[in-house]
Parts: structure tokens; sequence; C-alpha cells
């Protein structure tokens, strides 16, 4: 067992931790203070374990942790992460949003359990770190103590691993920013070339740039299930032509991007009979199994299955879903295994894939959706959308800034957005609100809506594409991820944008700032320098302006801004 030593910037904090395994363990020289590495050589699975005071901790910001924003105990924090799911890292935040302590793994690490709990012995935080799967012979433990705010840690440790994979980065086409169309929720299984193609027009009159095509083009079963897929060929009943299909919607100005599920097969597939003893096992019952990607017939037919459709129909990109089906235990593999651990054929496909797409279409789109957050997907995937969360404003807004915050230069997309016919405007506008520091990503039947959606569809659009400089380009501060995130703001380059979710009284400080009411109440309260002239426009859910003046507030001063509206605030 090795030991290495942990100590606070001031050198009043300093614990013990251990390096248990086959492997050694060197502490690099600082260069930042604060921030300690230690380099690790590994000749099998290790374990790095340690503990350290954070008795002002109120979350634990894990990469992925779905709705539960607690402080989990040590023996029930254990993350099991993947080259597939999730990603090594996790921040101790306290109520001022300033992290206390960052731990993260190096981007070589393809599979650990990640465990930060509390322990109950110490009031300490118990961190172990089982790595087991590695690039290369080793990896490199990064802890950050330095005193700031906990989306300045993220971003510093996105940093590192952007460095660590240098040119295998996928650039992202300026396209993967814009806002897209959607078939999921408005269609189901139920999609055809009729409806994609009115879908794709409709969305341009919006300015989409994009329809994405999902589940449903592969098959004639519309039960929700997978036991007719693996073989991705189009059905002839509703696709019957999908080279012309695809050059219709092209006409329209739009991209195609098309959904496959590689890991899964079904049994009654063309391709089941001859690649039944090639898989990890069953996903649904007995009618879905999951391929085991070490076996080289399996990696050429699915990469077959997803050149296919950019080469002979002339699509722009893949939404390739389902990869944590492959977060699987490695069983024994046959002789005829070409690599000993899942995650690695996983890599080998989507490297093959990747490098062929890229070849026969340099801007392709390639879509990966939450939790496939780790930095080596960034080698493959040029956008990432948020996990699944229909009508729920609050969850996709929690949703996308997780991602904003590990996603690197990566785009990141809402889930699709889509209400009721029926819903108010401001719960229309509030769907927007919610994923207003992603791309939007929409699924509704856009010629269908009544003239007042309408409006407020078109302004939020605009409004989104008008400020993606901040939105999208800017620093990224949300607020409270023990609350799912109060108040988030989004800091440009000319102005800054805050969305006010729950806590009402908001700081702004700098010269141009939008603020954009996504609380349930008609009021909100600025904190700003007092004295200073200030130019106030108050607008509603669809753009419209409803109020606008010239004055002089004092330190603190309400505003009535309605439920879904925004006011600018511009200070002379």
């Amino acid at each position: 067992m090795t030991t290495f030593e942990i100590r606070s910037p001031d050198g009043r904090t300093v614990r013990t931790g251990t390096l248990a395994g086959p492997g050694s363990l060197t502490s690099r020289p600082a260069v930042e203070p604060g921030v300690l590495r230690y380099d690790v050589l590994a000749d099998g699975p290790v374990k790095l374990r340690w503990t350290w005071p954070a008795e002002d901790a109120v979350t634990l910001w894990q990469a992925t942790q779905g709705s539960r924003r607690n402080l989990p105990t040590d023996w029930g924090s254990a993350r099991d992460v993947r080259s597939v799911r999730s990603a090594p890292v996790a921040s101790l935040v306290d109520a001022q949003d300033n992290a206390i302590t960052t731990i993260s793994l190096s981007s070589h690490v393809r599979g650990c359990d990640f465990a930060v709990g509390v322990n109950e012995e110490t009031a300490e935080q118990l961190i172990e770190l089982t790595v087991a799967d590695v690039e290369g012979d080793g990896f490199t433990l990064r802890i950050d103590l330095r005193a700031q705010h906990f989306s300045d840690a993220l971003r510093a440790v996105t940093a590192e691993w952007a460095a660590e994979l240098g040119d295998r980065v996928a650039a992202v086409p300026p396209v993967a920013r814009a806002a897209m169309y959607s078939t999921w929720y408005s269609d189901h299984q139920h999609v055809s070339a009729e409806s994609v193609e009115r879908h794709a027009r409709a969305g341009a009159a919006y300015g989409m740039q994009a329809v994405i095509v999902d589940d449903g083009w592969q098959t004639d079963d519309t039960r929700r299930g997978y036991a007719y897929c693996g073989d991705w060929e189009p059905t002839s009943s509703t696709f019957p032509d999908m080279a012309a299909h695809v050059r219709r919607v092209h006409e329209l100005g739009q991209r195609y991007v098309l959904w496959l599920a590689p890991p899964l097969i079904g049994v009654h597939s063309k391709a089941w009979e001859r690649l039944r003893d090639r898989i990890l096992g069953f996903a649904d019952a007995d009618v879905t199994a999951v391929l085991d990607p070490r076996y080289r017939e399996v990696r050429e037919h699915l990469l077959e299955c997803a050149i296919r459709p950019v080469r002979d129909w002339g699509v722009d990109g893949l939404k390739i879903d389902f990869i944590d089906s492959w977060a699987w235990d490695s069983p024994p593999a046959a002789p005829d295994a070409d690599c000993e651990s899942v995650d690695e054929g996983v890599e080998l496909l989507l490297r093959a894939i990747t490098d062929e797409l890229r070849r026969l279409r340099p801007d392709v789109l390639i879509e990966y959706r939450q939790d496939y957050v780790h930095p080596r997907l960034w080698q493959f995937g040029t956008f990432l959308r948020a996990g699944d969360c229909a009508l729920d404003p609050v969850e996709n807004r929690v949703r996308t800034v997780d991602c904003r915050l590990l996603a690197g230069d990566r785009a990141v997309h809402s889930d699709m957005l889509m209400w009721s016919p029926s819903a108010s405007v401001e719960n229309v506008a509030r769907q927007f609100i919610g994923a207003l520091f992603s791309t939007p990503q929409v699924s509704m039947e856009l010629d269908a809506l009544p003239p007042d959606h309408e409006r407020v569809v078109r302004h939020w659009l605009g409004f989104m594409r008008d400020h993606a400089d901040a939105l999208l380009g800017g620093v990224l501060r949300p607020s409270r991820p023990d609350a799912r995130y109060t108040q988030v703001r989004a800091v440009g380059a000319t102005e800054t944008v805050i969305a006010v979710f729950t806590n009402p009284v908001v700081r702004v400080d700098d010269p141009c700032t939008v603020v954009v009411n996504g609380s349930a109440e008609p009021r909100l309260y600025v904190e700003g320098p007092a004295g200073r002239p200030v130019d106030l426009v108050v607008s509603d859910c669809s753009g419209h302006e409803l109020h606008r003046e010239t004055t002089t507030p004092p330190a603190v001063w309400a505003i009535d801004v309605p439920v879904g509206g925004a006011a600018r605030i511009v200070y002379e």
C-alpha cells in the first residue's frame, strides 16, 4: 500500500490518502496553488482512499445524479462510471455556490467506481475511487481545493480533459447550435416520410435548421419495443424511398438526423441468427439483446448500419442512442474476441463509425443523450441532449445546466419541448425558459398551433437565437445546485442574461442585463448600484412590450415582470 499527502492551500488541513492494488503513485509539483495532481501507474485495478472535512457542504454535485441533490453517505455513494455513462468527477458545494473540494480523474479512465459520501464515524467526506479500466498504463488524480464558484471548478476539470484529448476532440459544426425539430413526442413510432416532411416544412418556417427523425422509421411495430431492431433498414410501408425522401427534406433547407440504437438487436431481426451468439445478454425480457462490441463481426455489422444512412440515403447525421446499454460488466469473451473490456470494444466501434462518417461528410452531426457525458465521448459526438423529461421545464432546466457544466465545447440540447394544446401562453413560455441555456429541440405539431402559442414560440426561438452569444457562448453561473438551480446567469461579452426560477431577488451589476422571469410570481426584486440612471423595458411572454422608462432606482427595487416575461436593464 502506498500513502500520499493531501494538504489545503493554507496548510491547516492535512490528510493522508492510500493507494491499494498493483500500482504506484507520484505527486506532481504544484503548478496552481490549491490544485493537487497525482500520477498513478496501474498494472490492474487500484483503489484510492482518503477523507476530507467539508462541514459547510450542502450538496455533492455529480456527473449523473438525477433529481437527488443530497449529501450521500459513504455506504450509498458508489457510482459506476463507464466511458458510455457518467464521468469521473464530483464537487462538494456550500450554500454560497463555492466548491469546497472538486475531485476528478483524467480522461484516460474508461471504467471506475467513484464514491464520495459522508463517513458517519468521522463526520468527514470519505472518498474511494476504484479504477479498473484505463487507456494506457496510468491516469491522473486531480484534487482542486481552491475557493471558487463550483462552475469554475468544473470548467477547470473540463479544460484539463480537453487538453488531454487534444486534437481527438470532435469539431462542432455551427448547425449543432441551431434549433431543431424532433419527431419523438409528436409522432413516437408512428413516424412516416410524409409526417417528417410536414414537420421539416413547419420547422423551417420557425427558423429551425434540422429535423431529427427518431424511433419508428425502421419498424412497423409501434408498441415501443425493440424486438425488430438490429437491421436498421427503413420500413417500406412508411419510408418507401429513403434517399428521395431525404432529398425532399434537404430541399426545404433542413438537415436530416436519423436515430439509431446500435447496442440493441431484436430476435425478429434478420441479423439475429447470425449474431445471436455475440451478445452480452438480454435487455428486454427475451426479445431484445445487447450486442457484444468486443467481436469484430459485431463492429463490422454495426459500422455498415451506421454509415449506410449517410452514404446511401444522404442523411446529415445520426442520433446514436442507448449506448449506456453497453455499461455492462465484461463477461468472459470467446477466444475470437479482439479486446478484453466492453468499453474498449465500444470505443473501437465509435471510432470506426466517426472516422468513416467524417470521411463521407466532414460536418456530420452526431447526437448523444444524457447520461453519455464521459469526456471520452467528446472524440465522437458533436451535441449532447438532456435526458427525457417530457412536459417538465424544471427537469429540463436542471438537466441542460448539468450537461453544460460538463460538456466542454460540445453543443448541449434540451429534451424535446412539448406542451398541451390547451396550455396557457405562460406555460408554453416556461417550456422554453427551462431550456434557455441550451439549444432547443421542439416536438409539437407546429403547423397546428393556435395563434397565441405561435406568437410565444416564435418569440422564444428568436430570443434564444438573438441572445445565443451570451446564452450558449457566455460564462455559465448557476446558483444553488442543492435547490436545483434557483437562478442561472450567462455572462457574455456585451450582455448578461439571468433566468430567475425560485429566488426572486436578483443581483444586477453588468451594464446590460436581461432578466427572464421563469418563476410563478409576477414580481422580481433587483439589487444593483444605487443612484445610477437605468433604462428599463419590460415585455410579456410573447415579447410584447408592456412598459418602458428611464429611472434612478434605489439599491433594491421591485419590478413587475409577468410570468414568462423579461426585463431589459441598461445602466447609463
